[in-house]
């Protein structure tokens, strides 16, 4: 199980912290954006659930055009609602896709240059893989 806590109210984790209520309920969490094609999220009256439906691997052209397509409405979903309400973001690994979108999020609403978003990133966990240049989702 891998989870890592981004900024303040915003993790990231993989596939087994979609089921674990201990966590989601410790870290008060109201919204879980679940980036897997085929794992289901826990089902609480407290927790909305929003699915994004990457690939386990995140290395489909069609992955990469979902997150594209979608990265304003995802990053201005992200801003509206981390004021209110503790946010996971769950892939297969915990450690490619929702990293990333972390870094677009990172990258849109605050004055940290893009050179230096996934050096962050990396101090908050080493194993991150964070490949994709930013610059792709402009």
């Amino acid at each position: 199980m891998f989870y890592c806590e981004i900024i303040s109210g915003l993790w990231v984790g993989d596939v087994n912290i979609l089921m674990n209520q201990k966590f989601i309920e410790d870290n008060d969490i109201g919204i879980i954006l679940n980036c897997t094609s085929t794992f289901q999220s826990i089902k609480l009256n407290t927790v909305h659930n929003v699915r994004l439906p990457f690939t386990d691997s995140f290395d489909s052209p069609k992955d990469v055009e979902l997150l594209k397509t979608n990265k304003k409405k995802l990053c201005d979903y992200l801003k509206k609602n981390l004021l209110s309400k503790n946010i996971l973001i769950c892939c297969f690994d915990g450690k490619t896709v929702s990293p990333l979108i972390c870094a677009l999020y990172l990258y849109q609403f605050s004055k940290i240059d893009k050179k230096s978003i996934y050096p962050i990133l990396l101090r908050k966990e080493k194993s991150f893989k964070l490949w994709m240049d930013l610059s792709l989702f402009e």
